[in-house]
């Protein structure tokens, strides 16, 4: 089961009745996700090596010898 947060939201009623008239009783929540996941994540501009080099510099720096240390001891 995935992790979900609950949310209460307000809608004008012109907006609620058109989306009660289009999704299925029970698929409302899937429906919101979907859309929000389309217009949210979809949309917002991704640069995958940028974001690659963002995170690599927020990791802890570790050396070749720290590393070899820690797979030896069994731990990173």
């Amino acid at each position: 089961m995935l992790n979900v947060q609950r949310l209460t939201v307000s809608l004008p009623n012109y907006l609620y009745q058109l989306l009660a008239s289009r999704v299925e009783n029970g698929k409302m929540s899937q429906f919101v996700t979907a859309v929000l996941e389309k217009e949210l994540i979809a949309k917002e501009k991704s640069n995958p090596i940028g974001d690659f080099f963002s995170l690599r510099q927020r990791l802890p720096k570790k050396t070749y010898k720290d590393i070899i240390k820690a797979i030896k001891t069994g731990r990173v």
